[in-house]
């Protein structure tokens, strides 16, 4: 039996892995485990919904509890922020040309594969920084959504040349 009465279909993967934890672990029920990592309830089978999903500390403390590795979680978490952005229409790439705008929709996959390589990108970044300064993956991962949700997913304007000329990148230091 679903001790959290939800259906799979209705958890994103964040949640379905807390499904399948409880039904691994058939001595913990839903009550027990928000008990456990100190929210309500409600509160643990909302953020198991596809619509929804746990911050950084809800997160790690259920990672922690159910022994998921958090930057599996992490990555489960914000791939299910794409899909909503899906769900709302908002995977497309912008571009304006000549003042009309050129909307391309951009596919679900190409956007999780774009959200996993500005992570890693991230990652590689900061494998030098000592790690009582390094970001979390959690926080890896929310800043590479931000990056793919405004930077790719917006509006861009082009010149009216199809192929712009170079233009001289500033080199002064930041």
């Amino acid at each position: 039996m679903n001790p959290l009465k939800l259906r799979p279909e209705d958890c994103s993967a964040f949640g379905r892995l807390v499904l399948q934890y409880l039904e691994e672990n058939s001595h913990t029920n839903m009550s027990q485990l928000a008990r456990q990592v100190n929210i309500s309830r409600a509160g643990l089978g909302w953020i198991c919904l596809k619509r929804s999903g746990p911050d950084e500390e809800t997160a790690k403390r259920i990672a922690n509890v159910i022994g998921a590795d958090l930057t599996k979680v992490a990555r489960l978490v914000h791939e299910n922020k794409l899909e909503n952005l899906a769900k709302l229409g908002g995977l497309n790439y912008i571009i304006k040309v000549d003042r009309s705008s050129v909307t391309r929709p951009i596919p679900m996959e190409d956007a999780i594969a774009g959200l996993n390589s500005v992570f890693h990108a991230f990652h590689y970044v900061t494998r030098s920084v000592p790690d009582v300064e390094k970001p979390s993956d959690f926080q890896i991962y929310k800043q590479a959504f931000e990056v793919v949700k405004t930077q790719f997913l917006k509006g861009r304007k082009t010149s009216k040349r199809r192929n712009p000329a170079p233009q001289a990148r500033d080199e002064t230091p930041i």
